[in-house]
């Protein structure tokens, strides 16, 4: 497997497709950018906004995002970019690792508004033959130090990358970001999240 090049982001509605979280306990809102091949790493972000249920309840009078929120957010970006990772091996086996990933791309465009073409029907069908892979990955390690408070108003960026793979267990370093200052990092460990074999 070669680096390639970062691709372009993907749009709430797609997050929704590959992930299995709904509101309000989705916290990721766009994948801002990613790349696969050997470095696979993906950014994305969550706005986190004043009217937000949590804020009913967690620290009246003070607009503090939970930190376990933010070590899901971390989670659920690294389950994107595992699930993106699955769908660019598949696509190695189908013999073009482009497949499922372009036929993601032109479904956000179109649900963007942007312009594009159909998506190929070959990468529809390897998406519906992988619809499963959302509902994989078991946490079995959270080693996160939370460093600053996020408040309403935050932009939350996730930057998470895949550090190892060795006998079903996945590493993954991740990183959390307010305008550019750190709030959170650490490394966080599943099981199963890349359910087809890597191929060489």
């Amino acid at each position: 497997m070669t680096t390639r090049t970062k691709r372009r982001g993907l749009g709430p509605d797609i997050l929704r497709l590959l992930l299995p979280h709904g509101r309000p306990f989705l916290f990721v809102d766009r994948v801002l950018g990613y790349q696969l091949g050997d470095a696979p790493e993906l950014h994305a972000c969550r706005h986190i906004s004043q009217n937000e249920p949590v804020f009913e309840g967690h620290f009246p009078g003070w607009s503090l995002w939970p930190g376990v929120y933010t070590i899901e957010g971390m989670g659920q970006a690294a389950q994107l970019l595992s699930i993106l990772l699955a769908i660019e091996r598949a696509g190695e086996r189908a013999g073009d690792p482009e497949l499922g990933l372009r036929a993601l791309e032109a479904m956000d465009a179109e649900r963007s508004g942007r312009p594009t073409t159909a998506p190929e029907p070959a990468g529809m069908t390897l998406l519906r033959e992988l619809r499963d892979l959302r509902s994989l990955g078991v946490a079995t390690r959270v080693d996160v130090r939370l460093t600053e408070p996020v408040l309403a108003g935050s932009m939350l960026e996730y930057r998470v990358a895949i550090v190892r793979e060795q006998d079903g267990l996945v590493t993954y370093s991740v990183r959390a970001e307010v305008r550019g200052g750190v709030v959170a990092r650490g490394e966080l460990g599943a099981s199963g999240n890349l359910a087809l074999p890597r191929t060489e």
